[in-house]
């Protein structure tokens, strides 16, 4: 690979921090109007680790991705629909899961209180999951495409 085809990835990625950046910086400024609004006391590391979800949104899709045309996902369902169906409802889990997890084993090692993996699942599928499957639906209409025939002549 030449420097000219590691711009546009260095450029890529740095739109996405970026971006990830506002995003984060936005949600940590409604939590803190929110807790001001409902008379709480806010703790910027607590709404930093709850918002890091959106970390997560990029390497879970491409992985998945990848890993869907590894086994070869794309060739076995026929239906575009159902394809990015599956894609979305798999990728939601798994970064439920991902995310529960890691929430648990950082407030665990550097919090004073842990965040139990079953509460914050409870918690992401009752307050969050929506947020998972509008994101994933987008990102499934970006990454899984119809598939061209090429016609034989």
């Amino acid at each position: 690979m030449n420097i000219l085809q590691k711009k546009p990835r260095i450029k890529a990625t740095l739109k996405y921090l970026v971006v990830l950046v506002l995003v984060l910086l936005v949600t940590i400024f409604q939590d803190f109007l929110n807790s001001r609004t409902n008379e709480y006391p806010f703790f910027a590391s607590e709404s930093v680790l709850i918002n890091s979800f959106w970390v997560l949104i990029l390497p879970v899709s491409f992985l998945l991705n990848w890993l869907f045309q590894k086994v070869s996902i794309h060739d076995k369902l026929p239906n575009l629909f159902l394809k990015r169906f599956i894609f979305v409802l798999v990728a939601t889990l798994i970064h439920m899961l991902l995310f529960a997890g890691l929430l648990h084993l950082i407030s665990a090692s550097f919090y004073e209180h842990t965040i139990r993996f079953m509460q914050n699942l409870q918690f992401t599928i009752s307050q969050d999951l929506y947020k998972y499957l509008l994101i994933y639906s987008v990102i499934a209409l970006v990454l899984i495409k119809k598939k061209k025939h090429v016609k034989s002549t």
